[in-house]
Formats: C-alpha cells, structure tokens, sequence
C-alpha cells in the first residue's frame, strides 16, 4: 500500500512493536477481512496503525495517544489523492513552509506526492483518531466536469511536479460518517466485495465534492461582493500580527458572517484566519529573534503573546524549537 506512517529515528530507538492489538484497543480493531495491524508503544505513547487492501483501493485507520509532544512521519511510495477524516484529536501537518490545521469531524482531500516527508505533530494528553482511503484519479477524472474544484488538483497530479495540493475541509456529515463506518463492516466476500468498496468510496467522495461545492458557491458569491475589504484585513494581519482579532467583530463589520470571513481565508490563503495570524505571529518572532537581542519575554509580548511560556509553546509547536534554540541555531549559522 502507498501510505506510510513512521516514527522519527529518536523515538524509533524506545518502541516495543506487535502484530496483536491489546485487549484494550479491542474496540479500534478493524474487522475487515485480511486487515494488517501494527502496535507500537513506548514511553512517548502507543500507537496503533491499521490497512487493508479494499477492491481498487485501500483503507487505513490511526490512532495514537501520545504521553509527550511528538511528531509522526508520513510519506507515500507512489502518488496518491487521498479522503482524510479526523474522527478525534486536532492534527498539524507540514511539509516545507506549508502547515494545514486538521480539525475533529472534519473531512477533506489531499494529494500526497513521493518523495515528500509530511510531518504530524501531536499533543501530549490528547486522543487522535484518522481515517484515510484513496480516492481513485480516473473517478475524479469523470467527476471534474461536475466539480471544478478537482481540476488544479488533478492538474498538480499529471505534472508529477513534486508539489502537494488539497481541497477544503469541511464538517464530517452524518450521511458521509455513516458511509465511512459501513465500510468496516462488509460480510462480503470476492467480486461483491469489491464492487461494494467501490460503491462506498464513490459515495463518501460525492457527497464531499458536493457539499463542498455548495459552500464554496455560497460564500464566493459574499466574497466577491467584499474582495477589497478582506484584501486589506490579511494585510492589516501581515502588518500588525500582534494586534487582538475578534474574527466574528471583524466578519460583521465587512457584512459578512464569521463561517464565510473563515472561507474567505481558506480560499485566499488556505488557512483559517486564527492559524494564519499565529503563522504570521511566529514570522515576526523570528525576524526579531535574529534581528535583535530583546528578550523571549519582550519578543513574546511585541507579537501579542502576554504570557512567555505561551508563546514559547506556540513557537515549538511550529518550528520544532524553542525561540531560544532557534536564535542560537540561527545566530551560529549567520
């Protein structure tokens, strides 16, 4: 199968790893038939991978409860759209400068690349639980017509050209979640199980595109309509990162409600506008981390952090390092 997920080398040296699934994951067991699973554990955590091949596709499930911050790898050995659910747990993923948020009960497609390292950081405390399954490329080839969306992204598939590309996430239906769940629990065996899969995956898929599509010609139409005034808010946030945004204030007052104030982001910058003026927060800590000698403490509350130990939070989170280790690696550098 294309996907992959591994731990970094330095936890890769503390884990315990068996082909059984304890007794108390009972309950994240997948029951499809032929299901390969992998469980891990250590003292970072546990984490417990789950695939299975299903007709012309796959279907994997991850959970992990992480007892410290860390980080996962995920990379793919072919290139691949795939649908991402996150049934629990708030994920970051980055490759290169891009980051995307992933939110509970959110659902979207991504095309992974090869050759590409995607980065998940976790929680310490927190409960994660993903659901992935390829969405096939000549079914999204018939669907392009109907769904424009589609075409950047297959586009950004056929050039081979090393990029990652994905489409809105958008609240998991119960309709879509229903699909999602049938899934795991197919009785049938040979040809009928194999055109079920399909039928499944082409379900979930459609009614993504579609609700998709309507939200995005709802909120285009108020976009439109207020292009200019939205233009000047992201630059305001490029200029003054560390000024307070009340987004629901700010939506009103352009005439807009906040869910398409938010659309209007993802659109624009393919980020909600709280990720985005937290990613413009840390550009400005970094330039003056290296820029000047003000303290952790100053530089926090210049990009509107009033508690230091928040703001250094928010820092590793997004860099990997602390503020501190960040200018010393940096300084050397220079």
């Amino acid at each position: 199968m294309p996907i992959e997920f591994r731990l970094p080398d330095h936890l890769v040296q503390d884990v315990v790893v068996t082909h059984a699934v304890p007794a108390c994951y009972r309950k994240m067991r997948l029951p499809i038939e032929d299901t390969a699973a992998l469980f891990l554990s250590g003292k970072w955590g546990a984490l417990l991978k789950q695939k299975v091949q299903v007709a012309d596709s796959f279907y994997c499930e991850l959970y992990a409860e992480p007892l410290t911050d860390m980080e996962l790898l995920l990379s793919v050995t072919k290139p691949v759209i795939i649908m991402q659910t996150m049934m629990t747990g708030s994920i970051r993923i980055i490759h290169g400068d891009n980051r995307m948020q992933l939110q509970p009960g959110k659902v979207g497609m991504q095309y992974l690349t090869p050759g590409v390292t995607y980065t998940i950081s976790l929680t310490a405390g927190q409960h994660y639980r993903s659901v992935y399954f390829q969405a096939p490329a000549t079914m999204l080839e018939e669907l392009s017509d109907t769904y424009p969306q589609l075409t950047d992204m297959l586009q950004t598939v056929k050039a081979g050209n090393g990029f990652s590309a994905h489409l809105p996430y958008i609240r998991l239906s119960a309709a879509m979640r229903s699909e999602i769940e049938k899934m795991k629990n197919c009785p049938l065996t040979g040809q009928a199980r194999a055109q079920y899969y399909n039928n499944r995956i082409s379900d979930v898929v459609i009614a993504y595109l579609d609700s998709m599509h309507r939200i995005t010609l709802q909120d285009s139409r108020l976009i439109l309509l207020h292009e200019k005034e939205i233009d000047e808010f992201i630059e305001r946030v490029d200029k003054c990162p560390e000024e307070h945004v009340n987004v629901e204030q700010r939506a009103h007052a352009l005439g807009l409600t906040e869910r398409a104030l938010e659309n209007a982001f993802k659109l624009k910058l393919g980020s909600t506008v709280k990720i985005y003026i937290l990613q413009q927060r840390v550009e400005k800590a970094k330039q003056l981390l290296l820029a000047t000698m003000h303290t952790i403490t100053d530089i926090a509350m210049e990009v509107g952090y009033a508690d230091p130990s928040y703001f250094i939070r928010v820092f590793k989170q997004t860099e990997g390092v602390t503020p501190g280790r960040y200018r010393s690696d940096h300084s050397a550098a220079i």
